[in-house]
């Protein structure tokens, strides 16, 4: 259905009289037209002369801009007329957030726009008004040449994904009331949240490696004469930075951090000394102590990410596992200082040397373990759509989520070379949120 501007009495709308017997409106008329946030009382007419496609509408009726070419959807519900999906993502704090190179960034999560179809819009956070129907920003523009973005104001989308994460507080908790709850992906997920949410979750606390919020140095030490292998991680780092690997060793206690880029080991004989070199920077609160639960393969460490989203069945789907070896001496399996990355039944296989039987049998214990995680983020954290989840297997098959990052990067699926996953990974979301604004499978 494509809207139309021309020259007609306020509050009218003309549409073909095939259109007005498939929307089935009540008698006299008159609907309540909804486009995102948006809606308004209208008189429907049926006019021969106006396409099957196509709702005329006056000039003024709108206060903000919707392009012409642009094809909706509809739905009636009662006496409302439903036009969308007007679909949201959230880019940055302010409007200067969004430029040329993140507009240039965001199309990947367009390219499937046939499916979504309706209006799907850029804007920051700083558009989210109390009371406000419109925000300003930047609509996808398919049939425009060049950027395929258009600048403008446009109707307050029916659900948003927020990528990346802009910040927290009171913007978010009115952008989820505005929406009704369809705002996704607006929370972070701290290691200590994550942890957290996993333990309260009879289903998956076995999940996770036993994790304490560090407090002072007795209890890191002490903690070490009981694990051996310790991680101490920032609660809200990204990307492997602040993360510090403690080893109790023959020679002492071994100490491998990452500084400026690279990872630097020192070895101490006495806790004072470690402990004289850690309080520099590991600050109550703000770190949490974790049980190394690492494993190794040539002395490479391994790990795991798995790929969680919902799309228009609004539940939990595995997208796919991949497998990561870390760089030769790395306590850390980041991108940066990762060596291979490889689809997960390969690196189970090659790593572990599992058979065929045994590879497809950790696997769908991976599948499983990844939608009890998520499943518990959704309970006690906030609303997830779009999730990568980072994980150790042990030799057994155990599995131990180390993080869940709601805001993560896709460079590990350039080196995959699995184009059908990459796809299916960009496309995901703003299917969620089409199926989240009322235009789902019907």
């Amino acid at each position: 259905m494509y809207i139309k501007k021309m020259a007609l009495r306020e509050g009218t709308i003309l549409l073909s009289p095939v259109a007005a017997e498939k929307m089935n409106m009540e008698e006299g008329g008159k609907a309540t037209l909804h486009l995102g946030g948006w809606h308004k009382e209208v008189t429907l007419v049926p006019d021969k002369e106006t396409d099957h496609d196509v709702l005329r509408v006056p000039d003024s009726l709108f206060d903000f801009t919707i392009p012409e070419d642009i094809d909706f959807e509809w739905r009636t519900e009662g006496g409302n007329l439903y036009l969308g999906p007007v679909l949201g993502i959230v880019r940055g704090v302010r409007m200067a957030n969004i430029n040329k190179r993140s507009l240039r960034i965001l199309l990947r999560w367009v390219r499937s726009y046939r499916k979504i179809k309706g209006l799907v819009v850029i804007f920051p956070l700083s558009e989210v008004q109390d009371g406000s129907t419109s925000v300003k920003g930047f609509c996808y523009h398919p049939c425009q040449d060049g950027t395929k973005w258009t600048e403008g104001n446009f109707p307050m989308p029916g659900a948003v994904f927020n990528r990346p994460i802009a910040g927290t507080g009171n913007k978010y908790h009115l952008l989820e009331k505005m929406t009704g709850g369809s705002f996704f992906n607006s929370s972070g997920t701290g290691k200590w949240e994550f942890y957290q949410a996993l333990m309260e979750n009879p289903d998956a606390s076995s999940l996770v490696p036993y994790t304490e919020k560090f407090s002072d140095f007795k209890q890191l030490f002490f903690m070490l004469e009981e694990f051996r292998v310790l991680y101490l991680k920032k609660r809200f780092g990204a990307r492997g930075y602040g993360i510090i690997q403690v080893k109790k060793t023959v020679q002492g206690i071994e100490v491998a951090r990452v500084i400026k880029g690279s990872q630097v080991k020192e070895t101490f004989v006495t806790e004072e000394e470690c402990r004289d070199c850690l309080q520099k920077f590991v600050k109550r609160n703000r770190y949490i102590v974790q049980r190394g639960v690492p494993y190794e393969n040539n002395r490479k460490q391994v790990d795991f990410r798995g790929y969680i989203q919902k799309d228009s069945s609004k539940v939990w789907q595995v997208r796919g596992i991949i497998g990561r070896l870390a760089k030769p001496g790395s306590v850390i399996t980041n991108l940066r200082y990762t060596e291979r990355v490889l689809p997960g039944e390969e690196a189970l296989e090659e790593f572990y040397g599992f058979d065929k039987k045994e590879t497809e049998r950790v696997i769908c214990k991976m599948k499983d373990a990844c939608i009890r995680a998520g499943e518990s983020l959704d309970k006690n954290i906030g609303h997830f759509g779009d999730v990568a989840l980072d994980f150790i297997v042990d030799p057994k098959g155990d599995i131990y989520f180390l993080e869940a990052n709601s805001n993560y990067g896709h460079e590990s699926l350039g080196k995959l070379n699995d184009p059908e996953l990459r796809k299916r990974v960009f496309q995901s979301p703003l299917e969620y949120a089409k199926a989240l604004a009322g235009f789902g499978k019907r």
